[in-house]
């Protein structure tokens, strides 16, 4: 068996949890649920899977995640000099595993996802991954069946399970869609063939950089200007060719276009965190629905998400909102729009309000 190398993606910068998350605390470093934050949750989970686990961010990042992960090495971070997506990130990845071990399984995770309590699930799932990648020589991601119509994941289409009833199942890939309106997602749950992409991936590394030779050709030769510069010890020439590596999700790179993609069916329960209404729904609410961390007065007031650790919030009549305090800014919205805050991110670009980013 092959040597299985996790990567945690530690570089976004969450969005849609702000004011709270920031560009020096981003999500993943944010304690939102228990006594850990979300990346020191993953860490924990995947080092019961292989002790070869790195962490994948960009370079304003590091100082911040090396305080929350002291016992990860300096060997064990990979730093991308820019931001430029996860096809990019990912490859600088396999680039790096790949100088230590031609022969690795890569498995892929994200920082900044809540797992439920069944973790033995999670970790059988990525297990079964890193097997069918070495067996069939795939690229292979995982989905969840989705419990409700969402317009915020993207969505793919599967044939028949491949290995009749083993679990988890896998399947043959048939299309993506990324994104769809309501309406679509509401008939892609009806059709029961579609599921949620997780976003978690695994492959042989040699095949990886096939795969992209043969479908991202300009990432490609960009990532080999990488690996030449950095064996030859030119590091300012390699970070200068990683910057300019095109901008690119490895989905719609490599992922939508190959036909040598598998997908194993998610057996845990999965939330992405991606909005304050997402949290809402994983953290203990009172019999009216609201969760409120901090001092509130809540007249006639239902199904609101309320963090104010400083303030007293006093609300009458309040039904499903979200306000967030933080030292310096409030948030105010509807919880059916809070995926629209990072709108509020770019217009505080826009106007050149930083000290608020």
């Amino acid at each position: 068996m092959m040597a299985r190398h996790v990567v945690i993606l530690a570089g976004g910068s969450g969005t849609r949890l702000w004011p709270r998350s920031r560009e020096k605390s981003p999500k993943h470093l944010l304690t939102l649920h228990g006594g850990q934050s979300l990346l020191q949750s993953t860490l924990e989970r995947v080092r019961r899977l292989t002790e070869n686990v790195y962490v994948v961010t960009e370079r304003s990042q590091v100082n911040s995640i090396r305080e929350q992960l002291p016992e990860l090495p300096d060997e064990r971070f990979i730093i991308e000099p820019a931001r430029r997506g996860t096809a990019s990130a990912l490859g600088l990845a396999a680039v790096t595993i790949a100088e230590r071990d031609p022969n690795a399984i890569m498995l892929s995770v994200h920082a900044d996802h809540y797992l439920g309590h069944d973790e033995d699930a999670y970790l059988k799932t990525l297990e079964a991954e890193a097997r069918w990648a070495e067996a069939k020589r795939s690229l292979v991601t995982v989905g969840l069946r989705p419990p409700y119509a969402s317009t915020a994941f993207g969505y793919i289409q599967v044939g028949p399970p491949l290995d009749g009833n083993e679990a988890p199942a896998v399947y043959r890939v048939v299309r993506f869609v990324e994104k769809p309106d309501l309406k679509t997602a509401e008939g892609f749950i009806v059709s029961g063939s579609y599921l949620w992409n997780l976003g978690l991936f695994s492959w042989p590394v040699d095949v990886l950089f096939s795969e992209m030779a043969r479908h991202a050709p300009e990432l490609s030769a960009g990532l080999e200007q990488v690996k030449r510069a950095r064996q030859a010890g030119r590091l300012e020439e390699a970070d200068a060719a990683y910057s300019r590596l095109p901008t690119e999700a490895i989905d719609y790179a490599v992922l939508e276009r190959t036909s040598n993609l598998l997908v194993v069916g998610a057996t845990f329960e999965w939330h992405d965190l991606g909005s304050w209404a997402d949290l809402h729904d994983i953290l203990q609410q009172d019999e009216a629905g609201n969760f409120v961390e901090g001092e509130s007065v809540l007249i006639d007031s239902k199904n609101c998400m309320i963090h104010s650790p400083h303030k007293l919030v006093a609300a009458v009549g309040l039904e499903d909102m979200v306000v967030i305090e933080t030292d310096d800014a409030i948030l105010i919205c509807p919880k059916a729009r809070s995926q629209d805050v990072k709108l509020i991110v770019d217009r505080l670009k826009q106007m050149g309000k930083t000290e608020y980013l």
